[in-house]
């Protein structure tokens, strides 16, 4: 499923333990480090597609002692990039919920919560998470509070709490840096 996947689940959080530190113990068990992300701008360079989603059925797998959990997303609205209309889309993460993913690593995605993500496409419908985590909408949908296993772990220019409205203003200026609508493509 991932051959990039070269510790068990158990050494991630066991290197955690021992090195502290952000971004350290993903490394070490050969995951790609999400702290390279110290802005809005390099999040969105890496992904596919920016969306408003929510979260449905979710299944995990274990592979080599790690669980990896998929989820599926019902597309509300896609902000950045192209997806067809009516796709199905996948996520998967590592982690599940009864064992964190460990730190520096995107929260687990819960059922019928709504989210701001950035996806990276690994096959058709199959995406992960760009960076360190997810926005979470709160019940009514005013604001988006940044998901994560490591909050301080996440650069002070990628907003922690923000509103649908500044997100995408914020994704606004990154469209224009890029010179693209289209995430991902020159």
């Amino acid at each position: 499923m991932r051959a990039r996947v070269g510790a068990s689940l158990f050494g991630v959080l066991l290197v955690g333990v021992l090195l502290g530190g952000c971004a350290r113990e993903a490394s070490v068990a050969n995951f790609t480090v999400p702290e390279k992300y110290a802005t809005v701008e390099q999040l969105v360079a890496d992904a596919d597609v920016v969306a408003l989603v929510q979260a449905g059925r979710s299944g995990v797998d274990v592979v080599d002692r790690v669980p990896w959990t998929r989820t599926e997303l019902e597309l509300r609205k896609v902000m950045l990039g192209e997806v067809e209309k009516d796709a199905s889309l996948v996520v998967t993460q590592v982690g599940s919920a009864s064992s964190p993913p460990g730190a520096n690593l995107a929260s687990i995605l819960r059922s019928d919560h709504e989210y701001v993500v950035m996806l990276h496409r690994t096959d058709v419908g199959e995406y992960e998470v760009v960076g360190t985590g997810v926005w979470r909408a709160d019940t009514l949908g005013a604001s988006l509070t940044l998901h994560t296993a490591k909050p301080s772990c996440v650069p002070s220019a990628i907003p922690h709490v923000t509103t649908p409205w500044e997100l995408e203003l914020e994704l606004g200026k990154v469209k224009t840096a890029l010179g693209t609508g289209v995430i991902g493509k020159d």
